[in-house]
């Protein structure tokens, strides 16, 4: 895992690596309910290195304001899947999860429930699915 998060490093410190954002909002105002959406590529010569999906939501009900912040960050490595790092933030609560890979499966994560092995192949999943996306 060490190795695995020296990777990361690298990729989150390398200027050199080409980077595009793009953003979508999504505005329900029927339910009170908005989200901005910032998506993030990086490539280093039509490799994926990195992605992230980051959302900033509100949602307003019976005058109350819930605020949500989550991220996921999908790293990679020779177009295989090393880690995802995600958080969500909902109002002053805080939870982290983080998902190592090798070999394009599941080799550890730091949340440990009956839904963790499941949430690592779905993200797996998802992987697979950006670099099809890339490649095409």
């Amino acid at each position: 895992m060490k190795q695995i998060d020296s990777l990361v490093n690298v990729i989150n410190n390398n200027s050199n690596l080409r980077t595009h954002t793009d953003s979508i909002t999504q505005d329900v105002s029927a339910i009170g309910f908005l989200m901005k959406t910032y998506l993030t590529v990086v490539t280093d010569t039509g490799q994926l290195k990195k992605y992230v999906n980051y959302s900033l939501g509100t949602q307003n009900v019976n005058s109350v304001s819930k605020r949500t912040t989550t991220s996921s960050s999908f790293y990679f490595d020779k177009d295989k899947l090393i880690k995802v790092e995600e958080f969500i933030i909902e109002d002053d609560k805080e939870n982290y999860a983080d998902w190592y890979f090798a070999d394009e499966k599941p080799l550890y994560y730091t949340v440990k429930n009956d839904r963790s092995e499941e949430r690592a192949i779905l993200l797996l999943d998802m992987s697979r699915n950006m670099l099809k996306l890339i490649h095409r």
